[in-house]
């Protein structure tokens, strides 16, 4: 484990997948990352695919290939390449393994650093092969509701900033599949408030577009803490806890991709929304923060 630290906070992250594992509250001795039984992770990356593959395959350039429900970084050893006490650098480079998934020369690499009470997370993927390269990046972060046992997960809510008007939600049929549709976010209010409960999530995740929103935060009357993240880098951000349970956590993600649109056959990754492209020698960079207070 790699422990980076300031006055404020104490972060824990596992160079198996590069998961960010504990955020302790160094005033406070509290934890605000899920590390409950129910589900075994903690904030995965995922990438070079979100969510399950049709037939667990894809195509690219004619090709079909196997994939692995929300890609292959997250179980794979990383890199230490740089580290300070506040700060670590990590990254995973294409391998023989890599490309038995997925056949490109990259570099995935997450910055992870402590700015006062926020961790600020970047991204940068490097296309190192020779030709275009396709992929989905996504963060997976599983928040401990309630917060440090203050009250129950159904006294708090999530504001979206800076109040949208209509929150746009992707449409989930069969979970975890996208099923082409786009409806607006009715358990949300006028104000951008989500009052959480566990019964909105019995369907499966919630996929929102983004594009107007540039933060959410968790608070609760309970509680002077909260939770704020920074997300207008963005296009999407998901909602997820496990489905038809009361587990006391929330998995807010950010998203630059999405799942697959359900079908009978595996997806080309040429025409696959929310994907992202990489030219050769370029590196397309993606960054958010998590305000802990």
């Amino acid at each position: 484990m790699i422990t980076i630290k300031n006055n404020k906070l104490e972060v824990e992250i596992d160079q198996l997948g590069a998961q960010v594992t504990h955020v302790v509250d160094v005033k406070g001795n509290f934890d605000y990352i899920w590390n409950g039984k129910a589900w075994k992770r903690h904030a995965p990356i995922l990438f070079p695919s979100i969510g399950r593959s049709n037939d667990d395959h894809y195509v690219v350039d004619g090709q079909t290939y196997p994939m692995p429900q929300h890609g292959f970084a997250r179980d794979l050893q990383w890199e230490n390449v740089r580290k300070a006490d506040d700060q670590v650098l990590l990254q995973l480079k294409s391998s023989p393994k890599t490309k038995e998934y997925y056949p490109f020369d990259f570099i995935l690499q997450v910055d992870y650093k402590l700015v006062g009470n926020q961790l600020l997370t970047k991204y940068s993927v490097t296309n190192n092969d020779k030709q275009t390269m396709p992929y989905a990046l996504g963060s997976h972060p599983g928040l401990n509701i309630p917060i440090d046992d203050d009250g129950v997960f159904e006294d708090y809510t999530l504001t979206f900033g800076p109040h949208p008007k209509e929150i746009q939600q992707l449409g989930i049929n069969p979970a975890p599949f996208r099923d082409g549709t786009k409806a607006p976010f009715k358990a949300v209010d006028s104000d951008g408030v989500l009052k959480l409960d566990h019964s909105t999530f019995d369907d499966g995740l919630i996929i929102l577009d983004a594009k107007k929103i540039e933060t959410v935060t968790v608070r609760s009357d309970q509680t002077a803490h909260e939770i704020k993240l920074n997300v207008k880098h963005f296009p999407y951000i998901t909602l997820w806890t496990m489905e038809n349970a009361t587990e006391p956590y929330l998995c807010i993600e950010p998203f630059a991709g999405l799942p697959d649109q359900a079908s009978d056959t595996p997806t080309d990754w040429a025409n696959k929304k929310g994907n992202n492209f990489a030219e050769p020698g370029e590196t397309q960079s993606f960054e958010y923060g998590i305000e802990f207070s």
